[in-house]
């Protein structure tokens, strides 16, 4: 079994190394250098999501509204996102992407895609299959 694990390791680094890769070729990164792998999740969400609450990204992320708010400033810092009043209800703000907060986020899901591309056109459709299911199973 211990043999199995270390093979499963190095299979483990070797996927990471790949995404890495696809990651270095994005044209975009160099604006994303300082952030977390977290935190542009947390673009592509409001990327997805285009006009979001505060209260509803706090519920998407399963984190506390006062972590929201405090990561909005840092992305407002970072020239990644702007508040936007609603027009309906003074009391609510949006919260939406600047042009280099849509450019990182989508920058991450091409790169995630060309993985996903080099992932199945490496498999059978039956490997594929499989795989999911296995990818399913473990997560």
């Amino acid at each position: 079994m211990a043999c199995k694990k270390f093979e499963l390791y190095q299979a483990y680094l070797k996927l990471l190394q790949m995404e890495a890769e696809f990651h270095d070729n994005e044209e975009c990164q160099c604006q994303a250098q300082d952030m977390t792998l977290k935190q542009i999740y947390y673009l592509r969400i409001i990327d997805q999501k285009d006009r979001v609450t505060f209260s509803q990204l706090a519920l998407e992320t399963l984190n506390s509204k006062p972590t929201i708010t405090e990561l909005i400033s840092k992305f407002i810092s970072m020239d990644c996102v702007y508040r936007e009043r609603s027009a309906e209800d003074r009391r609510v703000y949006y919260i939406c992407l600047t042009q280099k907060g849509k450019s990182i986020a989508r920058a991450q899901e091409r790169t995630q895609m060309r993985f996903v591309d080099r992932i199945r056109n490496s498999l059978s459709e039956a490997e594929l299959n499989e795989f999911i299911t296995l990818l399913n199973k473990i997560l």
